[in-house]
């Protein structure tokens, strides 16, 4: 099996989306995830379930190595992992020949949809990929900012940094777990970002205030 292709394979809430991605998850002799994610997951998907996440090298390192001893891997994925997620790295390791790519939504398309909005005018700055100096000037700059927050910069640091930043107020909504059984959706303000206790894995959606179609607030 070496040189297969590897596939990659998006989840939100535990589901997968399209017929190709489930037969990659059914065909796969290894699962290579968070632990969130396999709970989450159809418990009738076959194959061992490799808790590795967090270190893509690690992971794709796992793959490889699964794959050139004849078995089946697939990495699983958060929502659309070619929206800043595993995809880019993936690729410069592998070449875009070397991954089988089903993607789920993006949970920042889930973010607006929850809020009844449109995001195609939305700047996204992810935590994953930018400091905080990076996703503060990204937000103080545009009107309508969606933040991927994480462990480096989870929302209510994000939301300290705006406030010391000096950024003016925005209307706030702090979209966390979606599509999972503990879905929830907060809407605040920069003050409530920052005393807020938030996911760290979360999408904070941030309007400007005052007239505009890309100002708040969200109803």
């Amino acid at each position: 099996m070496t040189g297969e292709r590897i596939p990659v394979v998006g989840l939100l809430g535990g589901q997968w989306f399209g017929r190709a991605a489930e037969a990659a998850l059914r065909s796969a002799d290894v699962l290579l995830g968070h632990a969130d994610q396999f709970a989450l997951l159809d418990p009738t998907i076959p194959g061992e379930r490799v808790e590795l996440w967090g270190d893509l090298e690690a992971v794709l390192d796992r793959a490889v190595a699964e794959r050139d001893a004849g078995r089946r891997p697939c990495v699983l994925a958060a929502g659309d992992p070619g929206f800043h997620g595993l995809v880019r790295v993936a690729a410069r390791r592998l070449g875009p020949a070397g991954l089988e790519v089903h993607p789920a939504p993006s949970s920042v398309a889930v973010a607006f949809a929850r809020l009844g909005d449109a995001w195609d005018d939305a700047v996204v700055a992810s935590t994953h990929r930018l400091d905080a100096d990076g996703v503060v000037a990204a937000v103080a700059g545009n009107p309508k900012v969606a933040v991927l927050t994480s462990r480096r910069l989870p929302p209510a640091a994000l939301g300290a940094a705006l406030v010391a930043a000096g950024c003016p107020d925005r209307d706030v909504a702090v979209c966390s777990r979606l599509c999972e059984p503990a879905e929830r959706v907060v809407r605040t303000d920069l003050a409530g970002l920052a005393a807020g206790d938030f996911d760290h894995l979360s999408v904070v959606v941030l309007r400007a205030l005052g007239p505009g179609p890309d100002a708040g607030p969200f109803t």
